[in-house]
């Protein structure tokens, strides 16, 4: 409902902040029952015969059915939650707006309408009624969403209550929901896609109840339905994660993160004070450092494109805030949803041989991973934005994993290497089915990246010595994507004027990654142009010094030059004691930023 100002002054949200608690409580509550009772029957090691086989089945199916139970009272108890924060923010708003107007003697009417005896007041009084309908217009949306998800889930809890009720498969017959799920499970992608389109949106949400874990992470699966079953994955991995005896205190901060709403996105300049959403996971699971897929905005006609942000070495889910944070302003600056792509493990260290950067294991198991999902993100767009184009960024080791998945035959419209750590670890070229496919690379002057990218392919042999060549280097296309055929370099340019380090060249260790940091840099304005297909700045190349460093014109993708750079910084930093030497590096030549180039 829609209500007025008198009204939403009398409206007391704490209850329904004590109702979502209750809510929780009880699931924990059951949780905790249903789980005593099968550790109890577990513990009787000495029982055996036809009882106790009947009495494990029951106590298994009744554990299932709390399960389920939990899964929809932790729902009502989140959206509760929800509602509550957000009608409580809307609330403030719309009241201090008021009592702001009635301050400096404007009449306030109950819908909002705003007035002054002078005319000349006439704008403000203008700009505080649509402050104030805005705020009322943000609560009646609120209201009717999550008023709808309430009585969704009320009428859930009802359903299940005594057993998960069979559902109606397409040719009308009954199915209990566990057993279609793992029919689900059995079939391919398209096969999947195929059967779930035929079932109502009602027998699709009590198989997400029935089976999270199965549905949240498969392909053929649609994102709406993955999104809600890894709210329940997610919620469940906490719950488990608070009961260990020493529970990780970093993932608990991350997992509740993960179930925190966060700024819209896609909101208005006018609605961006008031309007947040919850995050939305199409992959979620807690196997190795922890894997996900976030996915940042929403896919809906007239978006300009779709990206899919691979990010690099040293990511993991406990540490992945900064990533989450760079795909959201890269979904806001786009106007198009990001997915932050993180299903696999990264190397966690710059110098191992065997699990670090270097090694070229991790994007060999993820790339295969990253063409399938590429299928999945493709089939999305069919269905809610036909034609759009993706675009997939990958930022140093993120970068070899795309180039690698290119090899195994990913499917895009753009790819854009970003400080990568190469071309692929796979043999031969790219293999994208998309003959028109564009192409864009950039990496900053003095990055140490460029080392590895121009390390020879073949390797080194030395007197006594023989030196492996670069692991992320095809054979066909070396390791330097800014140098291969068809590759077109993008300028890594200058820090924004909102930037600690306004209008400073982005260079050095720190210009590997700190232009994610900052959505004004040039580096990260070019990523946004790739995606939406405006445009962005070419190369320039430059002369760069510090008091240390002295990086000169033809010093870029000459490996030997660039290896000497990187070699005299290390020495100031290691004999002189010099904190960062390339700290407050001067532009010697070539200042200017490249022409503006249109993107297809």
């Amino acid at each position: 409902m829609r209500p007025t100002i008198p009204q939403l002054d009398t409206w007391n949200l704490d209850a329904v902040h004590r109702a979502g608690e209750a809510a929780r409580a009880n699931a924990d509550l059951l949780s905790t029952s249903v789980d005593d009772c099968s550790r109890a029957l577990s513990a009787a090691e000495s029982w055996h015969g036809r009882t106790k086989d009947a009495a494990t089945q029951r106590i298994d199916e009744e554990v299932d059915h709390g399960y389920e139970v939990r899964t929809v009272l932790l729902r009502i108890a989140d959206d509760a939650a929800d509602v509550c924060q957000g009608l409580k923010h809307a609330k403030t708003y719309v009241l201090e707006q008021k009592n702001l107007a009635v301050s400096q003697g404007f009449t306030v009417s109950a819908d909002g309408a705003v007035s002054h005896t002078e005319p000349e007041k006439e704008g403000a009084a203008g700009v505080f009624q649509l402050n104030l309908r805005s705020g009322l217009d943000e609560i009646e949306r609120l209201d009717t969403v999550f008023g709808g998800r309430l009585r969704e889930a009320v009428g859930d809890l009802v359903a299940i209550r005594d057993g998960q009720p069979s559902v109606a498969l397409a040719d009308g017959s009954m199915h209990d929901p566990d057993a279609v799920a793992t029919r689900l499970a059995a079939l391919s992608p398209d096969e999947r896609a195929a059967f779930l389109a035929g079932l109502s949106p009602e027998v699709q949400r009590q198989l997400v109840i029935a089976a999270p874990e199965t549905l949240g992470n498969l392909n053929g699966v649609p994102f709406a339905m993955r999104v809600e079953a890894n709210e329940i994955n997610i919620r469940n991995a906490l719950t488990r994660e608070k009961a260990n005896p020493v529970p990780d205190a970093a993932r608990v901060g991350q997992l509740e993160a993960m179930l925190s709403p966060i700024p819209d996105p896609e909101a208005t300049v006018s609605a961006a004070a008031l309007g947040m959403v919850d995050r939305k996971f199409v992959m979620f699971s807690t196997e190795g450092n922890g894997r996900m897929i976030e996915m940042l905005g929403s896919m809906r006609s007239g978006v300009p494109g779709v990206g899919v942000y691979v990010p690099g070495t040293s990511t993991n889910l406990n540490a992945s805030g900064p990533n989450h944070v760079a795909a959201w302003n890269l979904a806001d600056r786009t106007g198009g949803p990001i997915f932050l792509y993180m299903e696999g493990d990264f190397p966690q260290s710059l110098t191992s041989l065997s699990d670090g950067a270097p090694s070229p294991s991790f994007a060999a198991e993820m790339a295969p991973k990253l063409v399938e999902f590429g299928r999945e993100v493709d089939r999305e767009v069919s269905g809610h934005a036909p034609g759009t184009p993706v675009t997939y960024v990958g930022h140093s080791y993120g970068g070899s994993v795309v180039g690698s998945a290119e090899q195994l035959g990913l499917r895009a419209d753009r790819i854009l290497h970003a400080s990568s750590a190469g071309t692929g670890v796979f043999e031969g070229g790219w293999n994208n089915p998309n003959p028109d496919v564009q192409r864009y690379s950039m990496t900053a002057p003095g990055d140490l990246i460029g080392v590895v990218q121009s390390y020879p392919d073949a390797g080194l042999s030395l007197p006594g010595l023989r030196l492996p060549g670069n692991p992320h280097a095809s054979d066909v296309l070396g390791g330097d994507p800014d140098e291969v055929p068809g590759v077109i370099r993008l300028d890594t340019g200058y820090y924004g004027d909102s930037s600690s380090r306004a209008g400073e060249v982005v260079f050095g260790t720190d210009g590997h990654g700190k232009y994610w940091d900052d959505p004004g840099s040039t580096a990260f304005g070019n990523i946004v142009g790739v995606i939406a297909g405006t445009d962005a700045t070419a190369y320039v190349e430059r002369g760069i010094e510090t008091p240390w460093v002295d990086v000169g014109l033809g010093d870029n993708g000459n490996g030997g030059k660039e290896a000497f750079d990187a070699g005299r910084a290390a020495t100031a930093q290691a004999v002189l004691d010099i904190e960062n030497p390339y700290a407050d590096p001067r532009v010697t030549d070539n200042p200017q930023l490249g022409a503006r180039i249109e993107i297809r």
